[in-house]
């Protein structure tokens, strides 16, 4: 079965998911270090952070006060 994506997504190369069932096991540490380190390469990288109960990668990026954009194209 074919995944079909959205067209936002056309240009995206690689998508990484870091995941665990078990809060508190550094997901968030492990996903900043990561987005950090492929940006020092000279990599694009957006974060979409999905913890609901408590996004701490707005903190860890120095993100906290800034506005959310959003736009009808996702």
């Amino acid at each position: 079965m074919a995944s079909v994506q959205p067209p936002q997504l056309d240009k995206v190369k690689h998508i990484i998911l870091v995941m665990s069932g078990k809060g508190g096991v550094g997901k968030s540490s492990v996903t900043t270090q990561l987005a950090l380190s492929l940006i020092a390469r000279g990599r694009t990288v957006g974060v979409l952070d999905i913890d609901l109960c408590g996004p701490s990668i707005p903190r860890m990026l120095g993100l906290e006060n800034k506005s959310i954009h959003q736009s009808s194209g996702g």
